[in-house]
């Protein structure tokens, strides 16, 4: 965020800019004029960075995602919910094939649910996807292959990929 009060509009933060997400107010993209506030409101509470500071470690994952708004935390949420976890230990019975976003089944993408009893676990092998749960809560996760998921029996879920991904699901008892 650039503090628009502070900001003297030399534009060296545009080039500077790695992934070129900073713009001059007058170069601005349709659709983008919402940010011009954010970025004057969360400026006043965000450290101000003053040297270059390397990649955060996903940043290569986030580089692909549209519409990435929806995913910004400005504080105002209360820390991330912990993600489900079954209630005793489980036994694997089955596990799909490997899938990638040219052949993942588009029911996956849409609200769908594992049957009654059976857990599903998502593990990625690469990349990373947001897990969400579509039962009014708002819950959802970034999953990457460090952090596996378990989707509740019989719990409406559905996945967004985060640039390229491969993974598959496997359901226990």
């Amino acid at each position: 965020m650039i503090d628009p009060l502070e900001c003297i509009d030399c534009t060296l933060c545009v080039a500077e800019c790695p992934v070129d997400a900073i713009f001059r107010d007058v170069d601005l993209p349709k659709g983008m004029a919402e940010y011009i506030e954010l970025n004057a409101e969360l400026s006043q509470h965000w450290p101000v960075i003053i040297q270059k500071k390397p990649a955060l470690t996903d940043a290569e994952a986030w580089r692909h995602v549209r519409d990435k708004r929806r995913y910004l935390d400005t504080g105002e949420k209360q820390v991330e919910a912990p993600l489900p976890e079954p209630p005793m230990p489980l036994e694997e019975f089955q596990r799909t094939p490997e899938f990638t976003a040219d052949n993942t089944p588009a029911g996956l993408l849409h609200d769908h649910r594992s049957k009654a009893g059976v857990w599903g676990r998502l593990v990625l092998l690469e990349g990373h996807l947001r897990y969400c749960l579509e039962d009014g809560s708002g819950r959802g996760w970034i999953l990457s292959p460090e952090r596996p998921g378990w989707i509740p029996p019989d719990l409406s879920h559905r996945v967004e990929f985060m640039g390229p991904v491969r993974f598959y699901v496997s359901f226990w008892r």
